[in-house]
Parts: structure tokens; sequence; C-alpha cells
């Protein structure tokens, strides 16, 4: 250990640098009884600290990364707090699932129809009706039928006039999407009249003038089921900025462009329940997201005029039927046979919600009770909630801000009068906790979503503020730290710790970041053929040109390891565009690694060549060590990720493999294709994994790349013959193409022996 990290160590007990522990110092620590005006004026000095450090934190609470936080924490409440036994019985779902894509598009000799997706509608039109003779209150269907059914175009069934027939006394609510085209989208498709259902007023109320949230483009069922419709709805979602659906609009309001007057269609859930008699109460000419009300009850909104959804757990929460078993069941009931599986009664006196659950029919989404989720879910889900009057509630901003204010001002009060660090921290900790507890009781018994980020950074701002204020004079020990550290740490990591001197102790912080793991492909060989002296000097010279690219793009190199190097981005200074930079980074450094490679040949050295690996996400980045030992390193998840990748890369014989939440955000930084959906080893779930391609891929890499990507889709749609020829034809394009000989050869083994049925399209590795 250097001399000068030894003098810091020992001289941090003085300067409070909260490297050392005096004696007493573990417990809080008041002012002596006798100096009540000084105590008076620590306290006043601690309040208006923390007031100052409320402010802060409110207006930090706008920033999207802070936002971000606090709606993660709102999803992890909605899943610590869902209890399935809270949803409405009476809610269930008829759902299009690979079940029913697998069975109805089987042989005839296998008990199939020989029909693939999409159906002819009156498959539809049978099971609406079975549904209707079974007595439903209401069904749902989120499915769209826009266009002409390609079967009544080729005359060969009237199959929409069937599918309205069926459902022409029943109590159907059919979908509809709403779109905003303008000259910024680059085509402009925009409705330029009134389609004649939503100007008639029978589907819509009107609201005045068009706005800026207006639609301007309706795509609405066919004729036949306008003409029988019970009623329209709106199958909008809008996703918070991390793609996350916790919300739903109750209305979108819509107009044709350049119209002066615009109309309002109920989302789906209302128009459910509109349809089961509830009235719809919204103040005339002012759109429902400025308030409105269901059975004389207030909705709560947010301040985007959208109702939060209390999700009460994941699908199978509302029980659930796949399409091929009620279809099987309404034919039979027709014919007169019984029907053991899937009885009238079970729909008798229910809301059926008709969605879609196979992954290859791109209707899932990403919600705040976890994972990937069909997007009938939200709608049944919403509708519970109006039925219930159980939507979460969100206090006014006032509010927020008032309780933020007091909160930090009693923090600021508590640590400003006690006598050391750690008795300060115990005595801010002490409000956060029981406020923290009261925030969950209050989500749990009334669905209240009260703040917790921004609350918890106002206690913190206010422990910093009232506990560093005595310490403004320690100019002088903060050059002798940038002094003592310069020469054996990275210049941004000596900025952190003299800005923040608590670092020296161990510890850290979680934060979003890019991870990177890279490693030498073939090192065992490269070894054998030279003597150690000589492997030391070339890999030195390899890591030079690593880390070159690294540092280049703002990186930060944690170790090396053996033949492989570790860095990640965003830490310790803040980069928003972390991703980015790894990805520019992996591309110039198997560029600079390939050149590297040439040179050595014509030396006439081995080959080199490296795997990357890339993951974005949470991780903890600091101090990890022991007390006298320590390095500043990221841990957790996504470094496993990271490094489970870049070993991954080798079942697809690529030099790259990225997670796609590091693809996303780093939005087009690089090219990129998508690979598959990968579960490595350690994790449970599945994550999607794309290849970085070079800055110019030549002619034969692009027409693989385009043969590769309908393979793919072919291959999630189950359709592994379809998918063996396209990563065929990606080969003939490219022979050298690894990830197309991986998925080809997969396809082959599917046709052989295929997936189970709840196979959603991942590869699962079973060794690291």
């Amino acid at each position: 250990m250097p001399a000068a990290w030894g003098r810091v160590m020992r001289t941090g007990v003085n300067v409070s640098y909260g490297l050392g522990r005096g004696d007493g110092e573990a417990a809080i620590v008041f002012l002596p009884a006798g100096g009540l005006a000084l105590r008076a004026r620590r306290a006043l000095r601690g309040v208006l600290l923390g007031v100052a450090a409320g402010l802060v934190a409110a207006a930090a609470a706008h920033l999207p990364l802070l936002d971000t936080w606090e709606r993660k924490t709102l999803d992890a409440r909605i899943r610590a707090f869902a209890h399935p036994g809270r949803a409405d019985a009476g809610i269930v779902a008829v759902v299009v699932d690979q079940t029913s894509l697998d069975v109805i598009a089987a042989r005839r000799e296998d008990g199939g129809l020989e029909q693939g997706w999409p159906w002819p509608r009156d498959y539809h039109a049978i099971v609406l009706r079975y549904l209707i003779d079974s007595g439903v209150r209401a069904v749902g269907v989120d499915l769209i039928f826009s266009e002409t059914s390609i079967y009544t175009q080729l005359g060969v069934a009237e199959d929409d006039l069937e599918l309205a027939r069926a459902t022409a006394e029943g109590p159907v609510v059919h979908a509809v999407t709403l779109t905003r085209e303008s000259a910024r989208t680059g085509v402009i498709h925009a409705d330029r009249d009134w389609p004649e259902a939503l100007r008639s007023g029978r589907f819509t109320r009107p609201v005045g003038a068009a706005g800026r949230e207006t639609f301007n483009k309706a795509t609405l069922p066919v004729g036949p089921l306008l003409q029988t419709a019970r009623g329209l709805g709106w199958i909008g979602f809008e996703p918070d900025d991390d793609g996350t659906y916790r919300g739903l609009r109750p209305a979108a309001i819509y107009a044709p462009l350049d119209s002066p007057e615009a109309v309002e269609l109920w989302s789906m859930p209302v128009a459910l329940a509109a349809v089961l008699g509830q009235t719809i109460d919204v103040a005339p000419g002012r759109p429902a997201g400025q308030g409105f009300a269901v059975g004389g009850r207030s909705m709560p909104l947010d301040e985007d005029g959208r109702m939060l959804l209390r999700f009460h757990g994941g699908e199978g929460t509302y029980r659930q039927f796949s399409f091929a078993t009620v279809l099987d069941a309404a034919r039979r009931y027709a014919l007169g046979h019984p029907t053991p599986l899937v009885p009238p009664a079970v729909f008798r006196d229910k809301v059926v919600v008709v969605g879609a659950t196979a992954a290859g029919l791109l209707d899932l989404r990403a919600t705040s009770i976890g994972g990937l989720l069909p997007a009938y879910l939200i709608h049944a889900t919403a509708l519970d909630n109006l039925l219930h009057g159980d939507a979460l509630r969100r206090p006014p901003w006032r509010f927020r801000i008032a309780t933020l204010l007091a909160l930090a001002g009693l923090g600021g009060l508590l640590v400003a009068m006690t006598q050391s660090l750690r008795a300060g921290a115990v005595a801010a900790l002490g409000p956060g906790l029981l406020y923290t507890a009261a925030v969950l009781a209050a989500f749990d018994a009334q669905g209240i979503w009260l703040d917790l980020v921004a609350p918890a950074l106002a206690v913190g701002l206010a422990y910093v503020g009232a506990s560093g204020y005595g310490h403004l004079t320690e100019g002088r020990e903060r050059r002798f730290l940038r002094s003592a550290f310069s020469r054996y740490l990275a210049p941004e990591v000596v900025e952190a710790l003299v800005s923040q001197p608590g670092r020296l102790a161990l510890g850290g912080e979680t934060r979003e970041l890019t991870v990177m793991f890279a490693d030498v492909a073939g090192f065992t060989a490269l070894g054998e053929r030279l003597d150690p002296p000589r492997l030391v000097e070339l890999m030195n010279e390899c890591f030079t040109e690593v880390t070159g690219a690294i540092q280049s793009q703002g990186g930060t190199v944690d170790k090396f390891i053996g033949d492989a190097v570790m860095a990640f981005w965003n830490a310790p200074v803040t980069q928003p565009d972390h991703a980015a930079r790894a990805c520019r980074a992996a591309r110039d450094l198997l560029e600079a690694v390939a050149r590297l490679s040439n040179r050595w040949s014509a030396r006439g050295l081995p080959p080199i060549s490296m795997r990357v690996g890339l993951a974005t996400g949470p991780g903890l980045v600091g101090n990890v060590g022991s007390q006298t030992k320590f390095n500043y390193t990221v841990m957790g998840d996504t470094v496993n990720l990271a490094s489970r990748l870049e070993g991954a890369a080798k079942v697809y014989d690529v030099l790259s493999l990225v997670a796609g939440a590091t693809v996303a955000a780093a939005a087009g930084a690089v090219e990129a294709r998508e690979l598959d959906r990968l579960q490595v080893t350690g994790r449970s779930e599945a994550v999607p994994v794309f290849e970085i391609l070079p800055a110019r891929p030549g002619t034969d890499l692009t027409e693989a790349c385009e043969h590769y990507t309908q393979g793919l889709g072919a291959y999630r749609l189950r359709a592994f013959g379809e998918a063996a020829t396209r990563f065929e034809a990606a080969l003939a394009a490219n022979p050298d193409d690894g990830p197309a000989r991986e998925m080809r050869d997969r396809c082959l083994a599917f046709l052989a022996s295929p997936p189970p049925n709840e196979w959603r399209g991942e590869h699962v590795l079973t060794e690291k």
C-alpha cells in the first residue's frame, strides 16, 4: 500500500472524511443542554438546509432519470402487493395462443382445419355466437377486422357478413386503432373526410376543437361489423419513457385533417363498461382526460390524463380459454353434442375479452407487473379497475411538494442536532424509514401512489447539506487527496474521490451501466506456440489497442483477467449516452484487433481475434474489497449478463453479442442485427441479442442479413421449414455467416422434434 494512501487512512479520523471512526461515533450524540442559543441556530440552519434540499429534489424529480426510477419503485410495489384474489372473477379471456395457431393449422387427419393465420372470419363468428348464446354480459374483441376478408374478396365465402350476423344481437365491442399523421413522419395518410361511424355520434361524443393530441387517422372495422357493433373501443396504448405500460387513457380525441371539430372515442375498457350499463359522465365539451366518472364514481387520473392501472397479477389472473378449445366447443354445441371442456355455463354472466397471446402475433407489452404480457390483460385490468374503483391514485403535485419539504426539513433538523457523520446518517434514516413504511401501507390499503425517490433524494441532500456545512474549510485536505492519488488512479476517479471523499470507504452506488467483456479468441493455441516473455509482449500490444478503443469512448477499464478485459461506462462520470459509447467502442475494438492481426500476420505471427459481450442495466459500482485493499469496480446481474454474452458469442460464431437493452439505448449509434432471444445460464428470462455489424458492411453481408431477418420472423412463428430455407439463403449469400448456420441447424432439429407449446422463440443455454 502506498505511503500516501496510509497517510490519508490515518488522517481520516481527524479531518472527518468518513474513513476512520472515533470513540463514541457509532451513537447519536446531541449537543449539550446548556447551549440553547447554539442549538436553536443549528436547528434553524438544519431546517433551512433541509427545505433547500427538498426544493432541489422537487426540481430533480422532473428529470427523466429520476422519474423513471420513481416509476420503477411503483412497479416494485405493484408486484409486491398484487393479489390475484382481488381480480374480478366475472372477467375472462378467450385467447389466440400458440396452441390455437398450431391446432387450427394442423392437417385434418390430425384433427386440425388446415388454416393458417389469419383465419376465416366465420371461425370468429362461431366463437362469438357461442359466447353470446352462453349469456355473456359483454364481449370486447381486441382484434382488428379493418379490411375485407380475403375469402370474401375471392368470393369463397361471405365471412364478413357471417361475423356481422353472428354479433348482431350481442353486446360486442369491436376494436379501433387511431394514429397521428403529420409532415414530420414523412408519410401523410391522414383522413380527409369524416368516417360516418365516428361522425354520427353513435360511438363518439363531441369535444370541441381539435388539439395537439388529436388523432387524424382512424382504422375502423369493416362496414358490416360497424352496422351491428354495440360499441367501438380504441385499443391504443402509450408507454412511459422506459417502454413500460402503466396507464391507459380513458378516450382518444379524433378529427380528420384540418377539421375544426373533434370527437372522443372511448377506450376499449370504458366502452365495455358502457355496454355493461355503467353511466359514463363527463363535463360537456371537455375531454375525459380532464375528469370522468363511471357509475357515479369519479375515476382518478394522473397529470397526463391517464388512469393508472393496478394490476392484480400477471397472465392467468383472469381465467383464459384457448380459442381453439372454444371453437371446438362451439362447433359441438351447434351439432347438439356435449361440450365438457368449455360448457356455456363458464361464460354465463361474464365479460369476455378476446385477445392474442401467441408471440408471433406481436401483441405483447411490457407492464409494471413484470415481463412481456398480452395486451388483453391491460384491457381486462383497466375494466376491473373501472368497475370496482380501484385504479391507482397519485396525490396532486402540491401535496407531493409539501410532503417533500416537510420530510426534508425534518431530516435536516435531526442531522444538524447531531455531532458526527454516522450519527447524522442514523438520524436522517429514521424519518426516511417511517415515511417508507407509510408509503407502502397507503399503497396496499388504498392504492395511493406516494413518491419514494424524490423524498429519499431530499433526505439524502438534507443530510449532505447539514452535515457538510461545517466542513467547508477542507480545501487543504482536498488538495492533499488530489496530489496523493493522482499517481495511482485515473483522473476522473481522482476527481470523484475529491468531490466525495467518503468513497474511500467500502461501498458504492447503484446506477444504470453498460458493461463490456472482451476475450482473446484462441488464446490457448497462441500460448502453445510462443514462450511466456514473447506472449506477454504480444498481449500487452493487444491490450494497448483494446484500451485505446475503450478509453476513446470514455470507458473505464476495470481490470484485465488473464486474456480478457472488463470495462464499463457511466461511472464514475455520468454519461447519458453510455450505451452508444460502448457500442462504438466494441466496433472500434474489433476493427483495431483486426488491423493488429494483419500486422502480426505480416510479421509471421499467429492471427488474433476477440469476442465482445455488452449488456446495459443496473449495477453496483464503487469500492469493493477489504478495509486494507479494495478496487473501484462494478458488480451485479448486468456484469454477469455481459460475461455470459461474451461466452455465448461462440454459439453463433460471431465476434460480438449485445443485449437488446443496449442496442435500444444506443439509439442507432451502430449498425446491428438481431440474432435470437437468448436465456443465458443464471437468468430466468431470455433477452434479445444482437450482433454489431461493420461500419460499412459488404453487399453479401447485407443480403445475408435480410434473409436472416425473414428467417428469424418465421422461426418465431414456428414455421421452421420456411425459416430453414431463409437461413440457407443467408448462407448462400454469405457462407461464413455463423448465426445463419446455427439457426438453420436449430430449425432442422425442431422439424424433427418441435419445442413445447409454451416456447416463445427463446434459446436456453445450458452452460456458460
